[in-house]
């Protein structure tokens, strides 16, 4: 069962493969030289727990749904 639960009115769809967000998070090299970067709608955190492993940027997330807040807060560090 999955922590979070998705809500058709937020349009969720939850990333779910580790292998998928790391290529993503790797991806992110060499364009340009930003120093923040924002993800919108972290959900459950798969992607999260990757970009929070690169030193080069400072990371941010938005997110509104209340559970997945709540569930990201558990397993985040601070």
């Amino acid at each position: 069962m999955h922590p979070v639960r998705a809500k058709k009115h937020l349009g969720q769809h939850f990333l779910n493969d580790a292998t998928i967000a790391q290529n993503i998070a790797e991806c992110l090299t060499g364009h340009g030289d930003y120093k923040r970067l924002l993800e919108i709608g972290p959900g459950t955190g798969v992607l999260t727990q990757h970009l929070l492993n690169d030193t080069r940027f400072d990371l941010y997330v938005a997110e509104i749904d209340t559970e997945s807040v709540d569930y990201l807060k558990r397993i985040m560090p601070n």
